[in-house]
């Protein structure tokens, strides 16, 4: 009798304003580096892994190549809406994706902190086991792909 393997998918929400794991800065008086939003990004990978530690509650930790989609729902900034009886619709000159800076982040950074945090929660034995990786980041509820509320959806699938 041959037994069928089926791959782990797990989907994960985590609610929160998505901080990226900034750039790296001496401190001040010794002690070695640190990052440059230490506080809001500790907030952050906690949030993230308490929401992948109750989503795979039940899951075995994840020990082979694994696929991760994460979808980024960033908060679209006041500036961005006209003023008035008009006030709840969007310029037209808003971007009409978050482009980096104070609003938004870069990709790149997003995804470090989201996956250090599922190797913290234990959901895989290190993320280098993700060998597969897309990352997308929206205005929270103006797309399809987009979290409705600011945060990340993450799926990962093992293959």
């Amino acid at each position: 009798m041959t037994t069928t393997h089926h791959p782990t998918r797990i989907g994960i929400r985590a609610h929160g304003t998505p901080i990226p794991q900034g750039s790296k800065v001496a401190n001040r008086f010794g002690g070695g580096v640190r990052d440059t939003n230490a506080t809001t990004l500790k907030t952050w990978r906690q949030l993230v892994h308490d929401a992948a530690t109750d989503a795979t509650l039940y899951a075995d930790t994840i020990t082979s190549p694994v696929r991760v989609w994460l979808y980024f729902g960033i908060h679209r900034p006041a500036s961005h809406y006209r003023t008035g009886r008009n006030a709840q619709l969007i310029r037209d000159t808003a971007p009409r994706y978050p482009l980096g800076g104070k609003y938004g982040g870069d990709l790149d950074k997003l995804t470090r902190a989201v996956l250090d945090a599922l190797t913290t929660a234990q959901v895989w034995t290190d993320d280098a086991l993700a060998v597969d990786l897309r990352a997308r980041k929206f205005y929270a509820g103006e797309h399809e792909l987009a979290p409705p509320t600011p945060g990340v959806d993450i799926v990962l699938e093992e293959i």
